[in-house]
């Protein structure tokens, strides 16, 4: 095994800056811009994604709801952010699991992308979201299927949708949501893959405690995901207590039957509405298979433990 002690940007949510504005145009319409750009707060270096990588988008908005065009996190994470364990921290060990067991886990923002959002009506809205991969191409130039790039300059465009509905009203939140993303052809012979998430999940605020909770089923051409999480967030004045867990099982035709679990624990400390002390601690096992028997198994653990200060500005 091994261990590391360091200094780290936030495990409490990642480190950002950004950009936002309005305009009034009257009539109830607006017109409205974000820029968001993630960096790395113990070094100060900026993401390798781009300048913009975390939101760039601008958009129109008024009765009819709001659309957007850009960069933008999808319809599904906006459900998933709203039910996650652990304060959907970094501490929160949904996507972790998710990603080490089977199918990837799913894209939290889209570039190239159109989304629309839907004014609440007795408690429900909606969301829709279409991202154009703007990548197709039907020949290679040799018309072989070889010589490709990594870059998917080959094959049908990797397009993405992002779907959610859901109620708040008073103390619950219930929602279902769907995300279908293409996947680059590994040749222009080759069927191309699509990764469909599910994800039906709920909150309900009791006052003295917060439940949240989610069942996800993802399918590829390959494989099938099941996963459940649960969570419980207790309020003690400038003091938060949060837990979280997480389990999945991953199916693949030929392979054994794999699966994995996480939990976390995180205390937060409002020092004040802008400043707060965290401590958290994560803790994952993962399977992996290279065969169809049980001998094919291979076990990664991962443990994480961090203390640290959040300012917000």
């Amino acid at each position: 095994s091994l261990s590391q002690t360091g200094v780290n940007e936030s495990n409490l949510n990642s480190t950002f800056w950004g950009m936002r504005g309005t305009e009034d145009l009257g009539g109830g319409l607006k017109a409205n811009f974000m820029l968001q750009s993630r960096f790395a707060m113990d070094t100060g270096v900026g993401s390798t994604g781009g300048l913009f990588d975390r939101e760039a988008w601008v958009g129109l908005s008024g009765s009819f709801g709001a659309v957007s065009l850009g960069r933008i996190p999808t319809a599904y994470d906006d459900l998933h952010g709203a039910t996650n364990n652990t304060l959907n921290s970094n501490f929160a060990t949904t996507t972790d699991v998710a990603g080490g067991v089977g199918i990837a886990k799913y894209t939290g923002t889209l570039s190239n992308s159109i989304k629309y959002v839907s004014p609440s009506m007795g408690g429900f809205t909606a969301a829709l979201q279409y991202s154009f991969g703007e990548n197709e191409l039907k020949s290679d130039g040799l018309n072989t299927g070889t010589n490709l790039t990594a870059d998917n300059s080959v094959g049908k465009a990797t397009d993405s949708v992002s779907v959610h509905v859901r109620y708040a009203a008073g103390p619950l939140l219930v929602g279902f949501a769907h995300q279908g993303e293409k996947q680059a052809q590994a040749s222009l012979v080759a069927a191309q893959d699509k990764f469909k998430y599910n994800l039906l999940a709920a909150s309900y605020d009791f006052g003295v405690a917060k439940l949240v909770g989610g069942y996800t089923k993802t399918d590829s051409n390959t494989r099938d995901d099941k996963a459940f999480q649960l969570g419980v967030s207790v309020p003690m004045g400038a003091f938060t207590l949060a837990a979280g867990y997480v389990k999945e099982d991953s199916e693949r035709a030929g392979f054994a039957d794999v699966d994995g679990k996480g939990f976390s624990l995180v205390g937060t400390y409002d020092l004040s509405k802008r400043t707060t002390l965290y401590a958290g601690v994560e803790n994952t096992k993962t399977e992996a298979s290279t065969g169809a028997s049980s001998a094919t198994i291979t076990t990664s653990k991962r443990s994480n433990f961090a203390t640290g200060v959040r300012h917000t500005f």
